[in-house]
């Protein structure tokens, strides 16, 4: 693929090889030129509209994935079904037989070594009915501990005589899938628990489809497994008593930025099981409020769509933005900046193991981002431009130590596709790269504990990114906002390279209102740092610290959220924009 002609991010692309105040320069005679205006931008009042463009741009890409995490998640720990293991027997036999060698059949889901370490300890032993029935145990448990939980081992008619011991496997299939719903068609096993049906039943596979069924808000299911009426035959019935379909949340905050509208409302639209395939469609529209058109003014729309296919799951998501603000320039001068951002992405999440209490997931992603910026009505080329971008991303959920453990780690690359800019070639070093490559990683813990009669939790969240190139703005990695570290509003960071921490001590506290209805508090402490560098030079690279002290309540459909934030440390070129104390809000309403 070549670079394109007369298009604004082929002209971004040629002019990197520019040294950045050239560029800055010629951008801004460019400007002057165009817009034939009797006051000039400096280079200084284009640098920072563009960089209000670029946080703009980074603040839209985590409300995507904020929203992303509320559609394609219950809220709902995963499903941990136990079954009780068959009894061990600990009492040796008087009577035994001479054993020299054990046979086990009709054990296709076990390895050979598996098979091997389970009859070892017995081969050329003396096995009575006791020592028989403990090997017997252990095999079930092995099949058990795999999420067989329908097989059984049993000894058939034999004469020991010889020395060897036969034992026999019943692995049993899952014959049929019922769901019990009173005809409401609320789950879809065709595609929630695929290929079931004639496969031997494992219980991995059901916790998989629970979680796909519940992950929608109307249902609440669950499971027995029933005999069947062959041999090692099984039944699985999904009881489920679904509530209302179709959601309404309206919400108002104050997360936004000043420039272009602090104060923010929102309202969100959601259906489950549209088609009919335990699916899920949601849309999302938030605009500043008051919306003063022109001057201080931003709205965001999000439509996404979340299909399970058993073990994976398939997420489409569209989203577009548009800001107005008025910048007071480094000049002096007030200036009129706007712009738009275009966003499209498909995603599928793959559980490529499931074990009991562990999860390994893989996803892929591949997004088209798109933004235009204006300064004075004249379009920003040095903020404006088409990107491809996909991610490849593992993550690792684990119990430990009573709590629970996560590890993510990933890479993304920046691809020529769909009309995306291409680099030009001999880019010097400084230059962002549209095809770039950047490694992500991560790690959470949360721990939930008791103090006397109060339930507390404390939980830490590890994000970061190294990038092999030099980036462009909007995949950087910031530090300064509601969801990395707190407390700096309008004097956020961002850098090719970076990583943050958020630990949060809380505490449940459940409570009775007059009538009898149920109220839950819960206060928190949050304590957070990040630091963010370059790879180019001349580049505002530094470190954040803050605390957090808030609390949510949540009655009923209504939840309240009071956060406030005081900067600990931040760089000496950022004190002047960062207050001193923040402090925030968020209100919902479930309809």
């Amino acid at each position: 693929m070549h670079p394109r002609e007369n298009t604004p991010s082929t002209a971004v692309a040629r002019s990197r090889a520019v040294p950045p105040s050239i560029l800055t320069i010629l951008s801004a005679t460019c400007l002057l030129a165009l817009a034939g205006a009797a006051q000039a931008q400096t280079p200084s009042d284009i640098d920072a509209a563009a960089r209000q463009a670029e946080q703009l741009q980074i603040q839209t890409r985590e409300r995507i994935e904020q929203q992303r995490q509320r559609d394609i998640s219950s809220g709902r720990a995963p499903t941990q079904l136990d079954v009780l293991p068959p009894e061990t027997v600990d009492r040796t036999s008087a009577l035994c037989r001479d054993i020299e060698s054990i046979s086990i059949e009709g054990a296709s889901l076990l390895n050979q070594r598996a098979i091997d370490q389970l009859v070892e300890p017995y081969e050329s032993s003396c096995m009575g009915v006791a020592e028989i029935e403990r090997l017997l145990g252990a095999i079930t448990v092995a099949y058990m501990k795999k999420g067989y939980v329908t097989a059984r081992a049993y000894l058939p008619a034999q004469d020991l005589s010889t020395g060897t011991l036969t034992i026999e496997v019943e692995e049993g299939q899952l014959k049929e899938i019922k769901v019990e719903d009173a005809g409401k068609d609320s789950v879809s096993t065709f595609n929630v628990l695929p290929g079931g049906t004639g496969e031997p039943l494992n219980l991995r596979d059901l916790e998989q489809a629970l979680d796909q069924i519940n992950r929608l808000a109307s249902n609440n299911a669950t499971m027995d497994i029933l005999p069947g009426t062959g041999p090692g035959d099984s039944i699985v019935v999904f009881h489920n008593q679904p509530s209302r379909r179709a959601h309404l949340g309206l919400t108002y905050d104050n997360n936004g930025q000043e420039a272009t509208g602090q104060n923010q409302a929102g309202i969100n639209l959601s259906l489950d099981n549209p088609f009919g395939l335990t699916d899920f469609v949601s849309f999302t529209h938030r605009r500043a409020h008051p919306y003063d058109t022109g001057r201080h003014s931003s709205y965001f729309n999000n439509l996404s769509y979340v299909l399970p296919l058993g073990y994976s799951t398939l997420s489409l998501n569209a989203s577009n933005s548009e800001y107005a603000s008025i910048l007071d320039a480094p000049s002096g001068s007030e200036l009129h900046t706007n712009g738009n951002s275009k966003n499209y992405s498909v995603r599928l999440d793959r559980v490529m193991w499931r074990g009991q209490g562990s999860m390994w997931t893989l996803s892929g992603s591949l997004t088209k981002k798109k933004s235009e910026n204006y300064l004075e009505s004249i379009l920003l080329l040095v903020s404006s431009r088409s990107l491809t971008v996909f991610d490849l991303d593992s993550s690792f959920t684990t119990g430990l130590f009573g709590g629970a453990l996560t590890l993510d780690a990933g890479v993304a690359r920046g691809l020529d596709w769909f009309n995306s800019l291409e680099d030009a070639q001999g880019l010097p070093y400084w230059a962002p790269r549209a095809q770039f490559t950047k490694f992500k990683y991560g790690a959470g813990y949360f721990y939930p504990f008791a103090l006397g009669t109060h339930r507390l939790s404390f939980s830490t969240q590890f994000q970061g990114q190294h990038a092999q190139n030099v980036l462009y703005g909007s995949e950087q990695i910031s530090i300064g906002s509601l969801y990395t570290v707190r407390g700096f509003a309008n004097a956020s960071l961002a850098g090719d390279h970076g990583h943050y921490v958020r630990n949060e001590l809380s505490l449940q506290q459940p409570f009775v209102l007059p009538g009898a209805q149920v109220a839950m508090l819960r206060p928190f402490l949050g304590l957070d740092y990040g630091r963010v560098w370059n790879r180019a030079g001349d580049v505002p690279e530094g470190e954040l610290s803050s605390a957090s002290v808030g609390a949510s309540l949540s009655l009923g459909r209504l939840s309240l959220g009071i956060v406030h934030s005081r900067p600990i440390s931040e760089p000496r070129f950022l004190e002047e924009r960062a207050e001193r104390e923040n402090t925030f809000f968020n209100l919902s309403l479930s309809i």
